[in-house]
């Protein structure tokens, strides 16, 4: 590999890393609110409406519709 294609390589990687990272924190954030709401399957339900609909508008940010 060359030298511009493993740097590349590398901010690929971290961009991917912190797009899980914020993805995940995101749900996190849902996923509490869902919990004050509704207890435990609250959480879960927030949790995973939170991942989702953050990722879809980050895909919409980044590569338009």
């Amino acid at each position: 590999m060359s030298g511009d294609r493993i740097v590349e390589f590398i901010e690929d990687w971290q961009t991917g890393f912190f797009l899980v990272l914020a993805v995940a924190g995101l749900g996190v954030v849902a996923g509490v609110a869902g919990l004050r709401l509704a207890g435990p399957p609250g959480f879960f339900a927030g949790f995973l409406g939170g991942v989702g609909l953050s990722f879809l508008a980050y895909s919409y940010l980044r590569y338009g519709r």
